[in-house]
C-alpha cells in the first residue's frame, strides 16, 4: 500500500499517526509531481492527500475514511475502544478537532493571508475555532486518549489539530489560544513525548518558546 501525503500537511499526519501506530506495512510518499500535476491527478482524480493506493490499485482519498479502513481491515493496535459509549466519545472528540479546530485553523491562516486581522470573516473563524478549543477541552478524558492507554483515532486528529493552532499563533497576530487551557497544553506536550505522536508532530514544526 502506499499513502500519498507529506509530513507537513495537517490532514496527511492523522493517517500517518494511525499507520505508524498499527505497524502497518505503508510506504509514504508525496504525490508524484505535486498536487496539482497531472501525474497525481490521474492516481487520484480529486488531488488531494492524504490518498491511500491500495496493493489491487483502489484508491481511497480522506482521511476518516482511509484510517477506518486501516482499523477494521487490520484489527492489531486498535483505534477505537470495545465499549460503545467510549466509542461515541472517541467519535466526538475527533469531530471536534477535525471540524471544529482543524478545518477552521486552516480557513482562518488562509484567511491571515488574503484579508485584513481585523475583517469580519477572520472574526468568524476565530469565534468558531475558540469554540472547538473549548469544546475539545470539555470532551478531552483519559480514558480515550492516549494518556489512558493506546492511541485512539480522537489522538490521530486532536494531537495535530491543536499544534496546527500553535503554528498559527506563532505565525499571526493571534494571542495564544490554549492558554487558558491547561488540559489541552497538558496533552500537547505529553503528546510531544509520545514515541509516536511526537516524531509525527515534529514534522509539522516545532512549537517555539
Amino acid at each position: 500500500m502506499i499513502l500519498y501525503s507529506t509530513s507537513t500537511s495537517p490532514n496527511s499526519v492523522p493517517v500517518r499517526i494511525a499507520v505508524t501506530y498499527k505497524q502497518l506495512d505503508v510506504m509514504f510518499e508525496e504525490p508524484p509531481g505535486g498536487m496539482g500535476s497531472t501525474k497525481f491527478h490521474a492516481i487520484n482524480p480529486l488531488g488531494t492527500i492524504p490518498c491511500l493506493v491500495l496493493d489491487d490499485g483502489f484508491v481511497m482519498p480522506e482521511s476518516v475514511a482511509i484510517i477506518d479502513y486501516l482499523d477494521e481491515v487490520f484489527p492489531a493496535f486498535p483505534l477505537m475502544p470495545s465499549d460503545a459509549k467510549a466509542r461515541a466519545k472517541v467519535r466526538i472528540l475527533q469531530r471536534i478537532a477535525e471540524l471544529g479546530i482543524l478545518n477552521q485553523g486552516i480557513e482562518l491562516q488562509r484567511l491571515f493571508r488574503t484579508s485584513a486581522p481585523d475583517s469580519e470573516q477572520v472574526g468568524t473563524r476565530l469565534t468558531r475555532l475558540l469554540r472547538g478549543i473549548a469544546s475539545a477541552d470539555l470532551y478531552l478524558r483519559p480514558e480515550i486518549t492516549f494518556m489512558g492507554g493506546g492511541v485512539t483515532m480522537a489522538d490521530c486528529h486532536l494531537a495535530p489539530a491543536l499544534r496546527f493552532v500553535q503554528m498559527l499563533v506563532r505565525e499571526t497576530d493571534v494571542a495564544d489560544l490554549l492558554g487558558t487551557r491547561p488540559g489541552l497544553v497538558d496533552y500537547i506536550e505529553r503528546a510531544a513525548d509520545h514515541r509516536v505522536l511526537g516524531e509525527l508532530l515534529a514534522g509539522m514544526g516545532a512549537p517555539q518558546s
